[in-house]
């Protein structure tokens, strides 16, 4: 596999160094490749070298492509194959898309911590620092220890931050491809709430240890109440076990052999 970076994560520097049997590029010919994988406004790029017989296959991460008014949905009308990371994104561009669109779940490690449970509330606001900000003030008020992040942090942060507290409070965009923190949170503390953001209701709708709440002040801290008043027992320690049996259902492995099915299934998809 041949792999050409434009740049490079600003949080994680080293994300994509150093994978096994890639070859690193120094130049831009994806008209060279067997197959196209193409994500986001990579379109943009390629477009001046694609021929129709060459295979692309397509990532779409989020259910903004399936909306005509986004810079990303003109590209629906160029034919590939689809890997969409959840099924909301999938019925997002269904009707709009040229060619086969599949599903295949997000995988993620998550790492196994077990620290004490030294923080009631663990706030992760970098998507709605705002929101983040209000319901932090209102439960130190209720006399709850918080802890918030609202500017970005490097993974291993928020990993620890979530195993440190009893609750999580993930805040998602209004909208979403998947969600992964919500999964984290499942995880990782002994509860997590998550704002609707479509595609985490896949995971959300579950009798697992997640709470669904409004996106505003009021909603967050009455769900933040109802988590810690749940979590003990026999109920909350079944809910646990849920949550973490749906996270371990999001797996690497998982994802590693349905891309390898797509591979395999190119000449017949194309």
């Amino acid at each position: 596999m041949r792999l050409w970076l434009e740049n490079r994560s600003a949080i994680q520097t080293g994300l994509f160094e150093d994978i096994d049997n890639v070859e690193y590029e120094q130049n831009y010919r994806p008209d060279l490749a067997d197959i196209v994988f193409l994500a986001g406004m990579d379109w943009d790029d390629y477009l001046p070298f694609a021929n129709d017989a060459q295979p692309k296959i397509n990532l779409i991460q989020h259910v903004r492509h399936g909306d005509k008014q986004h810079p990303l949905f003109k590209f629906l009308s160029h034919r590939a194959i689809r890997l969409c990371v959840s099924e909301a994104v999938r019925q997002a561009i269904l009707p709009y898309a040229n060619g086969p669109c599949l599903t295949i779940r997000m995988g993620h490690k998550i790492p196994l911590l077990t620290y004490p449970k030294s923080t009631q509330l663990y706030i992760l606001a970098t998507k709605n620092p705002e929101l983040g900000g209000r319901v932090k003030n209102d439960a130190i008020k209720l006399g709850l220890s918080v802890v918030l992040h609202d500017k970005p942090v490097e993974r291993h942060v928020v990993h620890q931050s979530m195993a440190q507290s009893i609750v999580t409070l993930t805040l998602p965009n209004k909208t979403e491809g998947f969600y992964l923190p919500g999964i984290e949170a499942m995880a990782l503390s002994d509860w997590a709430i998550v704002p609707d953001c479509v595609a985490s209701r896949e995971y959300s709708s579950s009798f697992a240890n997640v709470t669904v709440c409004e996106r505003d002040t009021a909603a967050c801290i009455y769900a933040v109440q109802g988590a810690l008043a749940s979590y003990r027992g026999v109920s909350g320690r079944l809910r646990r076990w849920m949550g973490k049996r749906i996270a371990q259902s999001y797996s690497l492995r998982a994802e590693q052999r349905a891309v390898q099915k797509v591979f395999q299934q190119i000449p017949s998809l194309w």
